[in-house]
């Protein structure tokens, strides 16, 4: 499908911006933009909706939800944003996304935080969320710093005949550990480049940030105080404030990916506790489901963030978005951790997640990364270069610039990354339930007396509840169905249901032999006996805040 960018490069803050307004100007009917909250530094978080607005209003609709860059640095997330963006309102008149816009709502967030990004684009510096200090700890050790002044922040190796580390005999470029046994030859500490904070004869280590808010450990979702980043109190980043408040000020949203980078993953909810602990079983089916679409159309597995990263009880990320998303809100949130250029370079999924590497496996992996670089990034690596450092003395700066090779993917490989994550993303919205008035009938009994008769239906895999979770913190919003143009008798003009299936509920099966189970409850029949004469207009209204509206209408006779 066609798109307006290009998607070869990395905006900034004022390109990003200049795009969402021409986006805002040329396709007034399909998108809404909103300036969520200002950032410490007057930087807009930018809110979007996209739909057919001459169809219904957004909230009028289900919704799928999408954000990046909820960390500076992973700036791939916000690109796919942006492309889905571009690529739903450059193909409006398509078949398949003029039907997605006529009945679902997608909701982004291109970039949650854009002061951090610009500081990761415009700077050699890198950062977790933004450049604001967190909570003050006292900085010693090796700070980052691009010393040579080539735009990147790249490795020290520094002669040191204590050193644990010497060069690979056969690529001189890659670094090894010594042997226990090895007494004679050159040998390194390694360091990433920058300069020393305290004495530089104590032991050498790498420093932390001075910028070391984590706005995805600031959510309420079982916060920590003291989870590194987490700051005072959840949601105390007018960052992170504002997309919890954009998400619940749009009840519709039922799915929600959230894009990160990197490592080729798709994560899913409960973090705090294993999947066989939690007691949604029915959610967990659906999560792996969602898993089962996400990783055909971008290659990822799904890991469980529990189960997936072997956390325990005392240690997980605590006060993640996607953990607030679903077990705060009952939404499907997962994070797609977008990128990978170590499965690029041919290393299996198993290799990649093993939890002991020994020297030579490890040596391995570098051998087929740097070969990759080789062939698809050749600049992206600086030979060991000597340094007149001003404290260290001599040492030798090189090695990669992981930025762009790493933590986001070279240029020439994002509209790859882009295109995948707006195929999952297109398939998800159609896991959102959606109420349809199936038939609208009526019946004339004489003297003026009717029965009114439809069928409405959920037409979608979700149930309009959407989730357990969701059920349970009694966040479900009610179906609600008025008649209008009609003297109601029996039951009464306005009804409320708690809920229709989705087909994503039915419990039969099938085989050669035979076919059982039960149904799912996707339909409702209901009914009114009333008063009217011929020629009076009726209209039924069908509402529910997560599955949309229908409306019909009947002419009495």
């Amino acid at each position: 499908m066609k798109t307006a960018g290009t998607y070869d490069h990395y905006m900034d803050y004022e390109e990003l911006t200049c795009q969402l307004q021409q986006f805002q100007q040329r396709y007034p009917r399909w998108m809404r933009l909103h300036s969520l909250t200002q950032t410490p530094q007057g930087r807009s978080v930018w809110g979007v909706e996209v739909t057919d607005l001459e169809s219904g209003e957004p909230d009028e609709k289900p919704a799928i939800h999408l954000d990046g860059n909820t960390h500076a640095g992973e700036v791939t997330g916000s690109m796919a944003v942006m492309y889905l963006l571009d690529l739903l309102l450059s193909n409006h008149d398509d078949p398949q996304i003029h039907f997605l816009l006529q009945h679902y709502t997608f909701t982004l967030i291109p970039r949650i935080s854009p002061d951090g990004a610009e500081v990761y684009l415009k700077t050699p510096a890198t950062l977790r969320s933004v450049d604001r200090p967190g909570r003050t700890e006292t900085v010693q050790g090796i700070v980052k710093d691009d010393l040579d002044h080539d735009g990147v922040i790249r490795m020290m190796r520094i002669p040191d005949p204590c050193g644990a580390w010497k060069q690979d005999e056969q690529d001189p470029r890659l670094m090894v550990r010594r042997q226990p046994d090895e007494l004679e030859g050159r040998f390194y500490t390694l360091m990433p480049e920058g300069r020393v904070v305290g004495s530089k004869h104590q032991t050498l280590k790498a420093a932390q940030s001075k910028w070391n808010l984590d706005f995805n450990r600031n959510y309420p979702s079982w916060w920590k105080p003291d989870q590194p980043g987490a700051g005072e109190y959840p949601l105390d980043n007018p960052e992170t404030r504002a997309v919890a408040d954009f998400l619940i000020q749009h009840p519709g949203i039922g799915v929600m990916i959230t894009c990160h980078t990197s490592g080729g993953q798709i994560l899913n909810p409960p973090g705090p506790w294993s999947e066989s602990e939690h007691d949604a079983v029915q959610d967990i089916r659906i999560y792996h489901q969602i898993g089962q679409i996400g990783t055909h159309e971008t290659g990822y597995p799904l890991l469980n963030l529990f189960d997936g990263f072997h956390c325990t009880h005392q240690d997980y990320a605590a006060g993640a978005g996607d953990d607030w998303a679903y077990l705060n809100r009952g939404i499907f949130a997962v994070t797609v951790e977008l990128w990978d250029m170590l499965s690029r370079a041919g290393l299996s999924m198993e290799e990649i997640t093993a939890q002991q590497c020994d020297e030579s496996q490890r040596r391995q992996q570098q051998i087929k990364a740097l070969a990759w670089i080789d062939q698809h990034c050749p600049q992206s690596w600086k030979p060991w270069t000597p340094f007149s450092h001003p404290q260290l003395g001599e040492v030798e700066i090189g090695g990669l610039d992981s930025k762009f090779v790493v933590q986001n993917c070279p240029p020439s490989f994002l509209r790859q990354e882009c295109e995948k994550t707006a195929r999952f993303a297109l398939r998800l919205c159609r896991f959102l339930p959606r109420l349809v008035i199936e038939s609208l009938s009526c019946e004339p009994l004489g003297d003026g007396f009717y029965r009114v008769e439809a069928v409405i239906a959920n037409h979608g895999y979700l149930p309009t509840t959407i989730s357990e979770q969701k059920r349970k913190l009694r966040l479900s919003q009610p179906i609600e169905i008025r008649l209008e143009g009609f003297t109601v008798l029996q039951p009464q003009k306005e009804l409320r249901w708690e809920g229709l299936d989705g087909f994503g509920q039915d419990q039969t099966w099938w085989s050669m032999s035979g076919c059982g189970g039960s149904s799912a409850q996707v339909r409702q029949h209901v009914q009114w006996i009333g008063q009217g004469k011929p020629g009076d207009m009726l209209t039924l209204f069908c509402r529910c805040a997560h599955a949309g509206h229908d409306r019909r209408t009947l002419i009495l006779k």
